[in-house]
């Protein structure tokens, strides 16, 4: 009979000290997170929808915070073969990309910084 109170009083006092005081990130109940994180990505590298017509393709990038400078590049999607460069001289703009001046129609774009250290990709196709 005093193995099954004991069980019983376990089993209570488990069930007391359940998550009722903290959430499931470890946090008390109602308590604010220590940072928040922006929905809106910083570095991207994208393909500029508005602007887009049989010859041409409009990429627009955004480097780092305090960046002015880097390049994006443009390679073959199946080889090991670079297509083109283009220098980046601003944080932010768009890079038009004449399609009759490379050999494929379709590629993968990436994005560095002036260092030469990849930041982002992105596929053109």
């Amino acid at each position: 009979m005093k193995k099954f109170l004991t069980v019983g009083l376990v089993i209570i006092t488990f069930s007391s000290f359940g998550q009722k005081e903290i959430d499931e990130n470890g946090r008390p109940l109602g308590a604010k997170p220590s940072f928040t994180v922006s929905s809106v990505e910083d570095i991207y590298l994208k393909k500029n929808e508005a602007s887009v017509t049989g010859a041409e393709v409009k990429l627009d990038y955004s480097l780092p915070s305090g960046m002015t400078s880097g390049k994006i590049t443009l390679f073959h999607p199946r080889r090991d073969e670079e297509l083109k460069s283009y220098n980046l001289n601003a944080e932010t703009g768009t890079v038009s990309i004449s399609l009759k001046d490379l050999p494929i129609s379709t590629f993968s774009a990436g994005l560095y910084d002036s260092e030469g250290k990849f930041l982002k990709s992105f596929n053109v196709y």
